[in-house]
């Protein structure tokens, strides 16, 4: 089991979508990937929107799988 560090964008500057969905869809994925993603209290603004820093752990394929759905639905 690895442990990464992954940003995920909660409230974009377009209000394309907002926190809760942004919770939703990480619930929703972390369970289908077979992960355990932990919300901090680390955000950050990337010009485009506030992100917020989850602690995602699991197997390293699973991760990677992970990112690529959040990045689909959230980017």
């Amino acid at each position: 089991m690895v442990e990464k560090e992954v940003w995920v964008l909660m409230n974009p500057d377009n209000e394309h979508w907002d926190e809760d969905y942004a919770t939703l869809v990480v619930a929703k994925y972390s369970d289908y990937a077979g992960v355990i993603a932990t919300e901090t209290n680390k955000t950050r603004d990337m010009g485009f929107g506030q992100e917020r820093m989850y602690i995602v752990k699991g197997k390293e394929e699973n991760i990677e799988w992970f990112e690529e759905v959040l990045n689909e639905h959230l980017y």
